[in-house]
């Protein structure tokens, strides 16, 4: 502990000071110490009665790893209680010697024996001791002020310099926060507002990725680049020399031993590829076909059959596959389901960058399937009725069913039929998964409310302080996903998706018919009409979270909202909401059913609820089991190399084979579901675990008062339990299902 001044005067007070700083998890690197200049505080700043001399604290603070440096000033009994907290850099430094922003995690002041805290999580850029700037420069505030404790509404605050600096705060952080023009986000397609930043490295500093995490990124893309580069290199030379011919797999377990010599060359995690290889193995059957479409990464698309008007009407099913009952009765008992990809409607067919890839122009087909499914007897969700139509071309729809049961030789026309229409339905959605399910609901709607957020809610509300781990990751994800992955000139997607040149067309034909009750999960739930399908696993994980969370905001929300006329009279929450609806959904009808302003605590908690699952655990079980499903790319083809089946073809191995992406193709596929499902190195989970090196929320948390974090600690039991429960459901399964275990669902999206 460093003694900065010592005091027998009665009239003095000792201040413990415990500064934080530094990121929360370890680098490559060795430990760096920011001493370039010393950190300046003051103690309720603004105010005439009770504030201090501006405190300076001259020491080495942890730059690159977690650190905490400790002082003591003694201080006129008069200041107080420390409401109100300003901290400022200062450095004589030059810029061309390398000067960087400092990341502060905490301050807490220990004063009459009872510790203040002051949570911030923000890069604060040193200042030249003869230019105290007022405005933000190089992507940092000019200085922090940090209000004390759980976080205050605006309307209970009585002292006019905590005001002031709320209102200085805020309009810091909204002036580097801005959004881009509705013209310039995808001309007069649907797509919820973003933010106005194109290149990572120009988005505010608070919200760029830490450095260990961006390095993992370039990381694995770097290597996926080098093998690609390989493999373009390789069929140009082989063009050259007359010995060129597409790489193409000549049978299933070649896909199979592919998969497993790229794996382990490229250090790929054994635990997911095992979870693949266990796909690889049955994805042929009805049984697993109906088991992903309930437990897959897109498992949020079945609904309830309510009519066999419209795509069915006029069709039938052979009996056999609904077990001596006709269509109709089996809707009539609820036991019809369906999955349609309506999103791909109008996009034209892909592989514009094929023949750079793989050597050889080819069309990556886009089609329309939808898939009827019928809940048997046993409790088995098993596909009965596909319908394929190639739009694009003027064909008309086919339609193929189960072949009979007599059937078991595996190549028999009638049984490579069916499994191949089964493949043309999980190419489209797999498309729709990617795009829609994933990029659109995930990613789009999550950044829009995090936009909003930012430019609406200072560091003391407490709305700001339960969100912000939560949406702190979103912005730079999204930012560098336009950059990278979806920019016209890097469309990552048009490299293994068939509808993948069309992103912005597919994502508007998703908006088209978004709401905010599809994020509300128990109302999704219901309106899907899925709440009795047994081992819908998906489906029960997902209302386990909704309910634990929502307790959980709805404890903190009551500890800032003594009641509904505080909702009412919290006018900057009101302004967030608004700026959600007026400029976020604001081409929408109805503002995409979004709330424009909310007067009661339980309409609150719902949409905070809505915003932190969707951006937290829905995100996982999208994201995180995309290896285990789409490495295998026959379970999941990103996209198909000939025209869909006529109703009349017959069908062969080679039919199928041909159809199915090259080995090219199949790599980039593989590297990017990688990626995504890779969790980060810092990652804060719901629910720590030492043994597995997975840090918990506590300790990412912005809400630090002891109330507010004896609610963590209680939402903290309730996961544990529902990991337990978990655990013991996947014990004898061949497929476990624990992608939403509270200890692998991080807490919010950071790839």
């Amino acid at each position: 502990m460093a003694q900065k001044s010592e005091s027998g005067n009665n009239d003095e007070i000792c201040y413990t000071f415990i500064i934080k700083t530094g990121s929360d998890v370890p680098i490559k690197e060795s430990t760096r110490k920011w001493d370039d200049g010393p950190m300046i505080l003051t103690i309720n700043p603004g105010s005439e009665t009770t504030s201090s001399q501006e405190l300076r604290v001259d020491e080495h603070f942890n730059f690159k790893t977690e650190g905490a440096v400790t002082v003591d000033f003694w201080l006129p009994r008069h200041i107080g209680v420390p409401k109100l907290l300003k901290v400022d850099l200062e450095s004589d430094k030059l810029e061309l010697f390398g000067k960087d922003a400092l990341y502060v995690r905490e301050i807490t002041i220990l004063y009459d024996r009872v510790p203040y805290r002051f949570p911030i999580k923000n890069f604060i850029y040193p200042h030249h001791p003869i230019h105290n700037p007022t405005e933000p420069r190089k992507g940092c505030v000019p200085h922090f002020l940090i209000r004390e404790g759980a976080g205050t509404l605006k309307h209970h605050e009585t002292e006019d310099f905590i005001i002031r600096a709320r209102e200085e705060d805020l309009k810091n952080t909204k002036s580097m926060v801005n959004w881009k023009k509705s013209k310039d986000v995808v001309g007069d397609l649907l797509y919820p507002g973003l933010v106005d930043v194109m290149e990572y490295n120009k988005l505010p500093r608070f919200l760029q990725f830490k450095e260990a995490n961006y390095d993992m990124i370039l990381d694995f893309t770097d290597k996926g680049r080098d093998e690609i580069k390989s493999n373009v290199f390789n069929n140009l030379r082989a063009k050259v020399l007359g010995t060129y011919k597409e790489n193409r797999f000549a049978s299933f377990e070649e896909f199979e031993l592919y998969l497993k010599h790229k794996s382990n060359e490229m250090g790929w995690p054994k635990e997911n590829i095992s979870e693949a290889m266990k796909v690889a193995k049955n994805f042929h059957t009805d049984e697993e076909f109906g088991r992903q479409m309930l437990c897959g990464p897109n498992a949020q698309q079945v609904q309830k059959v309510m009519s066999l008007d419209g795509r069915w009407a006029g069709r039938d099913v052979p009996e056999h596959a609904l077990e001596g009952k006709s269509l109709q009765d089996v809707m009539e008992q609820g036991k019809l389901f369906q999955v349609t990809t309506d999103e791909l409607d109008g996009i034209p067919h892909g592989g514009s960058f094929s023949k750079k890839l793989t050597g050889t122009e080819q069309t990556w087909y886009t089609i329309l399937a939808d898939c009827l499914l019928y809940l048997r007897n046993d409790g088995k969700l098993v596909p009965v009725l596909i319908r394929l139509e190639n739009r694009n071309d003027g064909k008309p729809a086919t339609w193929w069913s189960p072949p009979e049961p007599e059937i078991t030789d595996l190549d028999h026309p009638g049984y490579l039929a069916w499994l191949y229409a089964k493949m043309w339905f999980r190419s489209a959605d797999m498309n729709c998964y990617v795009m829609c399910t994933h990029f659109s609901k995930c990613h789009a709607v999550s950044e829009t409310i995090a936009v909003a957020a930012y430019r609406n809610l200072p560091n003391a509300h407490p709305v700001f302080r339960i969100l912000q781990p939560h949406i702190q990751g979103i912005i730079p994800v999204n930012v560098n996903a336009r950059a990278v992955v979806i920019s016209p000139k890097k469309n990552v997607f048009s490299l293994f998706l068939s509808s993948g040149s069309s992103t912005t067309e597919v994502f508007h034909n998703y908006f088209k018919k978004f709401s905010y009750n599809d994020l509300v999960v128990p109302e999704d739930v219901k309106k899907r009409g899925v709440e009795d399908i047994p081992e819908y696993l998906y489906r029960d994980d997902m209302m386990s979270h909704w309910e634990i969370i929502h307790q959980y905001l709805e404890e903190l929300v009551h500890l800032s909202y003594h009641s509904d006329d505080d909702v009412l009279k919290d006018q900057e929450l009101q302004d967030f909401l608004q700026e959600v609806v007026d400029i976020g959904f604001h081409r929408f009808e109805n503002g995409a059913g979004f709330p424009r302003n909310i007067s009661k605590r339980e309409k609150l908690v719902e949409y905070l609820t809505v915003v932190v699952v969707n951006i937290s655990v829905f995100h996982t079980a999208v994201n995180f089991q995309t290896f285990s499903y789409v490495t295998f790319q026959p379970n999941m083809p990103s996209s198909m190399t000939q025209p869909p089946p006529d109703q009349d073809d017959q069908i062969t191995m080679e039919t199928i084979l041909d159809s199915l992406p090259l080995l090219e193709t199949t790599f980039y596929a593989m590297n990017a579901s990688n990626l995504l499902g890779t969790f980060s190195p810092i990652e804060r989970f719901y629910l720590g675990d030492h043994g597995q090196n997975k840090l918990g929320m506590l300790g990412e948390n912005m809400v630090v008062s002891p109330e507010q974090e004896a609610c963590i600690r209680r939402m903290g039991e309730r996961m544990r339990e529902l990991k337990d429960k978990i655990d013991n459901r996947n014990r004898g399964r061949y497929m476990k299902y624990d992608v939403l275990s509270p200890i692998n669902t991080p807490i919010t999206t950071q790839a």
